[in-house]
């Protein structure tokens, strides 16, 4: 059994539950796979909840989940890892991936410097 990387788990019930149906922790388990314990599922979808990404709703003895309409847009794995570890500065994760990459050869700094100035032009036509 391996793990889910940082972040991944969240993804994959948020990727589930984005077609706009209601689902229970139970349901989300059963389609995730033995993989994850229920307990864990749970807990993720309660702190999703927390997190205004899902609604839920007590029916009977369980709650359904289900995506908030205004967070409709799945946030991938790399805006999440951003967010958690950058703030919301996209040059704060530049910076530190280029500072702590040992492998940045000088062709690499090339084309990131055409990828900069593609974008710049890109903001310029706007």
């Amino acid at each position: 059994m391996s793990k889910r990387a940082f972040g991944e788990l969240e993804l994959a019930i948020l990727n589930i539950l984005k077609s706009g149906g209601r689902m229970t922790v139970k349901q989300v388990h059963k389609i995730l796979g033995e993989e994850n314990k229920y307990n864990t599922i749970m807990t993720v979808m309660h702190r999703l909840a927390e997190k205004k990404l899902l609604a839920r709703e007590r029916v009977g003895l369980q709650y359904e989940y289900w995506m908030i309409s205004s967070a409709g847009k799945v946030p991938s794995f790399l805006q999440q890892l951003k967010q958690k570890i950058c703030g919301t500065k996209t040059s704060v994760m530049v910076s530190y991936l280029i500072e702590s990459a040992d492998d940045i050869t000088d062709e690499d700094l090339v084309e990131m410097e055409k990828l900069i100035e593609h974008a710049k032009e890109k903001r310029r036509k706007k």
